[in-house]
């Protein structure tokens, strides 16, 4: 759900209730599971989404979502919005946006309707993410490293103003791309060891910036994902999360670091990850999802002559996802309490979210938060 304010979204999650119990209702409340199964694909039930809605916001559903199945408006729309706007008409198309497509997808234009809407969500045991879309690439910008820096410092104020608007809501996440804290190049040379004294210089800033966010983060009873971002940023990016979960992950799991499971060393690198936690004697916490930037991987790896990062087969990228999630629910499983991980299973498909619901079954036992679904 996009919250209307600044470039954020405000993202959805469903915790785990941990128990078999819970676990099954969570799943009928999801997906829905009939009454006495325990198998078989989840299957969504409209119903329990729609009950809470009234006449008004069901007929505004069902307007948005007839436009957005319609390709031929779709495609149109840019156009008729743009000679709206010529026609200084401007101000029609933003109500009718602002009164259905808005109202439908955003949690709202300032703070305090944003902060109502996560906690009306609340209600319904689906907590929020906080996501500030800021991310960058190479040649996305000419700024000086001053301007950088400047830009950088900007944005950690992003940053700490989301985690206030995540500690008004219960058990939120902030949603963090490193790329943003630092000009992308320095990420760049500090991941293929290419770096100098002043990009080291520019990355303990980037560090300071992440600290700052994690420390207040914690104090408010927030956690944070670090996200995924391309490839070539993502050792740095690596080294960052680490930083902060060996420092942030003493008693829970407050930093989360993700693994895009499309990635043909994900998997190992996540088990390494795991097991240095282990070594160390802090708290993992894990998102993972599938990937975001195939074709730009694969279409990098071919202009410059190296082996696409990407798996071949969409079936591979589906095996190590569920390899991924089955170890760590293990791991959880098989941990005393200090050292459990946690594992946020970011997926919208059917079959890994059954996948860990009946594994969660067959262990039967309380996983608490350190199995979540968003």
């Amino acid at each position: 759900m996009l919250a209307g304010t600044r470039a954020g979204a405000l993202k959805l999650y469903s915790p785990s209730l941990g128990r078999i119990s819970a676990t099954t209702r969570l799943a009928r409340a999801l997906h829905t599971l009939p009454e006495g199964a325990s198998e078989g694909l989840l299957r969504p039930d409209a119903r329990l989404a729609l009950s809470r809605l009234s006449a008004g916001q069901l007929a505004t559903a069902w307007a948005v979502y007839r436009c957005c199945g319609s390709t031929g408006l779709v495609r149109a729309a840019p156009g008729l919005l743009r000679g709206l706007e010529q026609a200084r008409l401007g101000w029609l198309s933003g109500a009718v946006v602002r009164r259905t497509f808005f109202a439908w997808f955003c949690a709202g234009e300032t703070e305090r309707e944003i902060v109502q809407t996560m906690r009306r969500l609340q209600g319904a045991g689906i907590g929020a993410i906080l996501d500030y879309s800021a991310e960058a690439d190479l040649g996305s910008g000419n700024d000086t490293r001053a301007q950088a820096n400047v830009r950088a410092d900007a944005l950690a104020k992003e940053y700490l103003h989301s985690v206030h608007m995540a500690a008004q809501g219960h058990g939120a996440f902030v949603a963090v791309k490193v790329t943003g804290l630092a000009d992308p190049g320095v990420l760049f040379r500090m991941s293929d060891g290419s770096a100098d004294a002043d990009d080291a210089a520019d990355f303990e800033r980037l560090l300071a910036r992440a600290r700052a966010v994690v420390q207040a983060a914690e104090s408010h009873g927030v956690r944070v994902m670090i996200d995924a971002e391309h490839s070539y940023f993502q050792p740095a990016i690596d080294q960052v999360a680490g930083v902060l979960q060996r420092e942030a992950n003493t008693s829970r799991a407050v930093v989360f670091n993700t693994y895009q499971m499309y990635r043909v060393d994900a998997l190992q690198r996540m088990r390494d990850d795991y097991a240095k936690a282990r070594r160390e004697g802090w708290r993992f916490g894990a998102k993972l999802v599938r990937g975001a930037y195939m074709e730009l991987e694969r279409e990098r790896a071919a202009e410059q002559g190296y082996a696409s990062p990407i798996h071949a087969t969409l079936s591979d990228t589906h095996a190590a996802y569920d390899a991924a999630t089955a170890f760590l629910v293990d791991e959880i499983a098989s941990q005393a309490a200090a050292l459990q991980p946690a594992v946020f299973v970011a997926t919208h498909n059917n079959v890994s979210i059954e996948r860990v619901l009946q594994q969660l079954q067959r262990l039967g036992f309380d996983a608490g938060d350190a199995v979540m679904f968003g």
